[in-house]
């Protein structure tokens, strides 16, 4: 037998080895092959997901969670916040969602990610009165829990309220407050949070004119037979808790400019009523209050007490007593000159509210605001 044929038939064990390892190596390699294929197929197909869901649909978007893909399970990261922070990335401000001519703003600059019952009540009341009207809640973060239940309530029932995260440094860049805002030590004062509120509400009438009204009024009537016009508590003093500018309402950009230039940490109505105060006897060219007029304010209206500030501050517990269970007569300070009732907040905020009961808070609520009057608990 020849040597070729002994090798053919009866094969070394060295060679049978090294054909045992190289058949080895190839199903090892061939297995790494599937496995990088499956990884590159699989992440190609998780990025066309994405691109599916963040591009094709904007409202496929905005009804999913970042919990689904992630497990977060934090509440105050919402839907709307996630929405807002793709806005930002595309560039999008604020003034890509004020289409409407008629708007309202409320402001939420104490740091809440949400609404109160009470104050869920003023804007409903707002949104109830004058459907005409887009009521926006800005609050002065960008984190906002729109899954609350007084927020979820509102924009689900009324289409004309829309609630916004602002990004403060954004939202200021380029105003009169931005170097007010970043570079001064007002966070120190003891009013810091009502001063904020006050230069904020001026800043957003300036740039997109419109009703400003604070979180303790409940609307009664409709208020969109009156433009350009503040109201007065006393009738001898200025207010800042109502306020309506027209787009580009000169009066407007003096107050803005006058904010950062006069501002004081130390006085509380210095920087708000004060300075709307101070401002109109400029632009009316009259000494006080009671002198001004539409004619002498250049179309600027000041408002009687009666129309938002039926009852003083002084008497801020009426809204509150208890009364004899038969008594469900309307007070007799609510008459056809009042548009909204200031309820004073800053005084009765403490101050319970009984759902079952006659207080005229509660009168004012079951009419005025019903939906949000129907997710209040016993006590708010």
């Amino acid at each position: 037998m020849k040597s070729e044929d002994t090798l053919t038939i009866a094969p070394s064990p060295i060679r049978f080895c090294n054909f045992w390892k190289e058949n080895r190596w190839k199903g090892v390699v061939n297995i790494k092959n599937r496995r990088a294929y499956l990884l590159i197929f699989g992440c190609t197909g998780l990025l066309m997901f994405a691109y599916f869901a963040l591009y094709s649909n904007a409202n496929y978007l905005t009804s999913w969670s970042p919990s689904f893909f992630f497990g977060i399970t934090n509440d105050s990261f919402t839907n709307d916040s996630l929405a807002n922070s793709l806005a930002d990335l595309r560039g999008e401000t604020i003034s890509d969602f004020l289409y409407d001519e008629e708007k309202a703003f409320f402001l939420e600059t104490g740091g809440n990610e949400t609404l109160n019952i009470r104050q869920a009540c003023a804007v409903e009341s707002l949104a109830l009165h004058n459907p005409s009207v887009t009521a926006y809640v800005l609050f002065g973060q960008e984190r906002v829990n729109s899954n609350s239940i007084t927020l979820r309530t509102l924009t689900a029932n009324y289409k004309n309220i829309h609630v916004i995260g602002l990004n403060m440094d954004n939202y200021l860049a380029g105003s009169p407050l931005e170097h007010w805002y970043k570079f001064t030590d007002w966070r120190n004062g003891p009013y810091h949070v009502a001063h904020f509120s006050d230069g904020l509400r001026l800043l957003t009438l300036s740039k997109y004119g419109g009703y400003y009204f604070d979180l303790d009024i409940i609307h009664v009537r409709p208020v969109t037979y009156y433009r350009n016009f503040i109201a007065t508590e006393d009738g001898n003093s200025a207010s800042n808790s109502v306020i309506h500018s027209d787009y580009g309402y000169p009066l407007m950009q003096l107050a803005v400019n006058d904010f950062p230039a006069n501002y004081r940490a130390d006085a509380w109505g210095h920087n708000g009523p004060d300075l709307l105060g101070r401002v109109l006897t400029k632009w009316c060219g009259v000494g006080s209050l009671p002198e001004m007029n539409y004619l002498k304010c250049r179309g600027f209206n000041i408002l009687p007490k009666t129309s938002f500030y039926p009852v003083h501050f002084g008497n801020w517990t009426e809204f509150f007593k208890q009364r004899y269970s038969n008594d469900t007569m309307a007070p007799d300070w609510l008459t056809t000159k009042v548009i909204g009732v200031h309820i004073w907040n800053k005084l009765s905020y403490r101050e319970p509210v009984f759902r079952n009961s006659t207080q005229y808070y509660t009168q004012l609520a079951r009419i005025h605001c019903p939906v949000t009057f129907s997710i209040a608990p016993d006590v708010f």
